[in-house]
């Protein structure tokens, strides 16, 4: 009998963990980034790395959130660019700056949420596998851009990395 129960235990506790896992965000839990946001980026290159500071409004669209990014560099030039954020309605998709990515994980640590998201495709010729991690809290907005060549590594590095706190 009690090796049964255990078998049970196991069992249920194994289908919990694969659950929470994977996928499963819903439109509701990123509605908390409507407003203004302010921080840094980095954006890695080949050989520079440029730190812009970001002003960052976001905007609910009913199906989707709307980014509207200034960036501001050290020497003064500003950029502005939109990106959509739209979650699909089996919570394991989503899209983002005009990719559709695969969720492979989402952790939720208290009144966290950690979503990671991939996709391939190529970057300068080269075929390459890219990961998305954005790590939403209250008041604070993190996004993370790695890359990894099919050719060169089995580790991603990042190439954008964006820290942004709730106006």
């Amino acid at each position: 009998m009690k090796i049964i129960a255990g078998i049970f235990f196991l069992l249920c506790s194994v289908t919990t963990m694969a659950q929470q896992g994977r996928g499963g965000i819903t439109e509701k839990e990123i509605k908390d980034l409507v407003g203004n946001w302010a921080g840094t980026m980095v954006y890695t290159g080949d050989s520079s790395q440029i730190t812009s500071d970001v002003a960052l409004t976001v905007t609910d669209a009913k199906d989707s959130l709307i980014f509207y990014y200034t960036y501001t560099q050290k020497d003064g030039r500003q950029y502005s660019d939109t990106n959509c954020l739209r979650v699909y309605e089996d919570g394991n998709k989503l899209i983002f700056d005009d990719q559709q990515l695969e969720i492979m994980a989402t952790r939720r640590r208290g009144v966290r949420l950690t979503i990671i998201a991939e996709r391939t495709g190529v970057e300068k010729f080269r075929s390459a596998d890219f990961q998305e991690t954005i790590n939403i809290g209250p008041g604070i907005l993190n996004y993370t851009k790695g890359i990894r060549y099919m050719d060169m590594s089995e580790a991603y590095f990042i190439r954008k990395r964006i820290t942004l706190t709730k106006k």
